[in-house]
């Protein structure tokens, strides 16, 4: 049986906090290159999100190549009862606010799209999550972005709400329910 982690020539690992500058600068990168900045609001995100999440308040996903270099990653976070609970978006109760995951930030740099790694990514978190109280896997995902839209879509997020989020910018916020937690 193929590990799922590793095929295509990449591989899949759970990210250690000592990556979060590498992974901070691949967002940056993906940005800076995009035509339409407002598919992507990463805006001013500081680091200190990324080194938040990668060292107890989430975790990271990243996609490298068999020669090691970072391809794609992914934060996922566990955003409790704080303001950044997608769960309020959509009116989850406030006894279900603290079983969402947000799967926050993700990206692929342009030489490794078409590999299907931003579906893999958040597969392979989803499956870092079993045994965990987390129930409500949330995203949010620009209209506008239309492969990122498939990937989650295809893993079984629906959209649950579409609004203006980080400072103004519309967003599809889309939600998976895990059964059995």
């Amino acid at each position: 049986m193929t590990d799922p982690s590793r095929a295509d020539g990449y591989r899949l690992a759970l990210a250690a906090p000592s990556e979060a500058e590498a992974m901070f600068a691949l967002m940056r990168e993906v940005w800076a290159g995009l035509a339409d900045k407002d598919v992507f609001a990463v805006g001013e995100m500081p680091i200190d999100f990324f080194t938040s999440c990668l060292n107890g308040g989430g975790f990271g996903v990243t996609a490298r190549t068999e020669a090691g270099e970072l391809a794609g990653m992914l934060i996922v976070c566990y955003p409790g009862l704080t303001p950044e609970n997608l769960g309020y978006d959509i009116g989850l109760t406030e006894e279900e606010l603290p079983r969402v995951c947000n799967m926050d930030t993700a990206c692929v740099a342009p030489a490794h799209r078409g590999h299907r790694l931003e579906r893999r990514m958040l597969l392979f978190a989803e499956e870092a999550l079993a045994g965990t109280p987390y129930r409500h896997l949330m995203c949010t995902i620009s209209p506008h972005n239309t492969p990122s839209l498939r990937s989650a879509e295809a893993l079984g997020y629906r959209v649950a709400a579409t609004k203006e989020k980080y400072g103004g910018f519309l967003r599809h916020v889309l939600i998976k329910e895990r059964e059995g937690v």
